[in-house]
């Protein structure tokens, strides 16, 4: 950890230097050597930034942010008097193809199916919440004094949230099958369908009048059509055809791509709008798993170039207007942090979804749309004295900043909001939507087995229960997967670990075993410590990832690590059985201290080059505890 940071700050001491050699450059300077200069700098200062907080154990959209403000006029004027980034527009154009680019990724991701038990309720939600938040956003910018148009275009930016954001942060989250994570998809697929037709009408060429909106409206239909088109007839056979080389395939999505990017910005509207037509019309391929893991460094390379650019747009002489607007900003932002998931929990609520569901799917969505950015520019265009373009690059800078913290923390924040939501959710009017829970009608959970993650080898695990006479409950936060569950007659309960409710639902003070086949390391260190505090002499089987995962979570007192590569479901069975009965804990023991042994050995030969001397000692300290706690029992015996 040490060597870490100082190895960050060796490079924040030169970081200035290099900032200062690449604001010198002369305006005769070619093209090519601009580009390197300007996105070199970019990633450098990202990857500084970026790794400084994953040391901190932070998110890295914020730093990515922050990268662009140090890096961009609002420091380079006060520290050198020059910028650091030679062409300025060129990093925007990047950073809206970027915005293009992302969007036809989000556009292959979205797939209808999943969104088919929650469809009608999203696009209820979506509706509703954009309805109650335009307006909302509106009168607030009436009050602050702003012109109708203003007030109308401040009303639609935070209306809306980030398809772009919510996606990358629940797909690393591993949420997206979540049932909070499907009506999350669901609203922002209805939003994205709405500002798209926002975007045609504000974006036609004469404004808001009614031949320009229809003209918008008969361009707009014709590009969806074309869509269609594409999706049903022409891309299945250009697909078919070029079947045996994924290049060719990954080719074919791009070029895809730009041609309906290109299109929709001929027709007067923003390239992003084509963008996302044309991921839409190949989300519903085989391919696009394999294209979509092709396209994953070029959409992690343009989500950083934009995320960067917010950053960058702040400049030192807009400091004296902030502080003018610090009011109206604020209100903004309160609306979108706060408003926003509000509406979309209650709502939730009133549809008769479980109150956490619902809270989370709200607070993930406290955030303003990158579409917000594009909305705001064509006033800014027409006119450079309205504020509204500032107003919104705070108000996403803030809020896509916090977000990845609401997402991440949205478990403890919800925590002191249960008994207020517990209220609501007991209401006469409100009927559970989703029972997805089965328990022992005529007795309680005792001296039982509690599983988390019931997916390939957690399936493989739970069969096997099945056939024994032990009593157990399933947890698993995929709702598919529970009412699977539920219609076999096991006893199954949709949540986490992560959820306060869920572990006192499962009785978890009582249960002789606790199995989790999930390997996030979060999760299981969690799992890990709530076992140990409320239930000390329950066995924990856990998952890891990696040697040192597993090194982590036997120092947090786990008694067996299942290793994510390397054991089946057939083999967790095999060691599930050896649990149980008379003498389990001792064969548990044993094949801790075989299993320590085998990680001693395979990390010795990872780390002999490297000369890891702190690994190995943990290792030995590890095998002495077992050895003692082995030594104790026996003689207990």
């Amino acid at each position: 950890m040490k060597k870490r940071l100082l190895l960050v700050v060796l490079v924040l001491a030169l970081l200035p230097e290099a900032l200062a050699a690449s604001g010198e450059a002369e305006n005769g300077m070619p093209i090519e050597i601009v580009l390197l200069s300007d996105i070199g700098l970019i990633i450098i200062a990202a990857t500084v930034i970026g790794y400084t907080a994953s040391i901190l154990k932070q998110p890295l959209i914020p730093a990515y942010i922050l990268a662009g403000i140090l890096i961009g006029p609002m420091v380079s004027n006060l520290v050198t008097g020059a910028p650091f980034i030679y062409d300025f527009d060129v990093v925007v154009a990047l950073s809206q193809l970027g915005i293009t680019f992302l969007l036809f990724t989000v556009g292959m991701e979205l797939d209808l199916s999943r969104l088919k038990d929650v469809g009608l309720v999203s696009a209820f939600v979506g509706i509703a919440q954009v309805a109650v938040v335009f307006w909302a956003g509106f009168l607030a910018a009436v009050a602050f004094g702003f012109g109708a148009q203003e007030a109308l275009f401040l009303g639609l930016i935070v209306a809306f949230s980030s398809t772009m954001v919510v996606i990358k942060i629940i797909s690393d989250r591993d949420e997206i099958e979540t049932l909070h994570g499907r009506i999350m998809l669901g609203i922002l697929l209805i939003q994205d369908v709405i500002v798209v037709i926002v975007m045609s009408l504000i974006s036609a060429p004469g404004g808001l009048a009614l031949d320009p909106v229809v003209d918008a409206l008969v361009k707009g239909l014709g590009l969806f059509a074309l869509a269609i088109v594409i999706s049903r007839f022409i891309a299945p056979a250009a697909m078919r055809s070029l079947s045996k080389s994924v290049e060719l395939i990954f080719l074919f999505a791009l070029s895809l791509c730009f041609v309906f990017a290109l299109a929709s910005h001929s027709l007067g509207f923003s390239p992003a709008i084509g963008g996302f037509l044309a991921g839409l019309s190949l989300a519903v391929f085989p391919y696009n798993l394999e294209v979509s893991c092709r396209i994953k460094p070029l959409r992690d390379f343009f989500a950083i170039m934009f995320f960067v650019s917010l950053g960058m747009q702040i400049v030192v002489d807009d400091i004296g207007i902030l502080l003018q607007l610090a009011a109206p900003i604020i209100v903004f932002s309160i609306i979108v942090l706060l408003l926003k998931p509000v509406v979309i929990a209650l709502i939730c609520l009133i549809l008769g979804y479980e109150r956490r569901t619902s809270f989370l799917a709200g607070v993930g969505l406290g955030q303003i749309s990158e579409f917000s950015l594009i909305l705001a520019l064509p006033l800014a265009l027409e006119n450079p004295a309205s504020p509204v373009f500032l107003i919104t690059l705070v108000i996403a800078i803030v809020t896509i900043s916090i977000t990845p913290y609401l997402i991440k923390y949205g478990n403890s924040i919800y925590i002191p909001f249960s008994g207020m939501l517990e209220k609501l959710e007991k209401m006469s009017f409100i009927k559970k939507r989703h029972q997805l829970e089965r328990f022992p009608e005529k007795k309680k959970l005792n001296d039982h087995i509690v599983f988390f993650g019931a997916h390939i080898m957690g399936m493989e695990v739970i069969n096997h229960l099945q056939k024994s006479k032990e009593d157990f409950v399933v947890v698993d936060h995929n709702p598919e997967i529970i009412k699977k569950l539920i219609n076999r007659g096991v006893h199954s309960l949709y949540g986490d670990a992560e959820d306060i409710e869920v572990l006192e639902k499962v009785n978890l003070k009582d249960a002789k075993l606790i199995i989790s086949t999930i390997p996030n390391e979060d999760d299981s260190l969690l799992l890990i410590k709530t076992v140990r505090k409320v239930n000390p002499d329950a066995m924990v089987f856990v998952t890891a990832k990696t040697i040192d995962h597993a090194i982590k979570f036997y120092r947090e007192g786990a008694d067996y690590i299942f290793h994510l590569k390397l054991l089946g479901g057939k083999e967790a069975a095999k060691v599930l059985d050896e649990s149980l009965g008379k003498g389990g804990k001792e064969r548990i023991l044993k094949r801790k201290i075989d299993e320590i042994g085998a990680l001693e050995r395979k990390r010795r030969e990872e780390i002999i080059d490297r000369l890891d001397p702190t690994f190995l000692k943990q290792l030995d300290e590890l095998k002495a505890q077992c050895e003692i706690k082995k030594s104790e029992e026996l003689g207990e015996e």
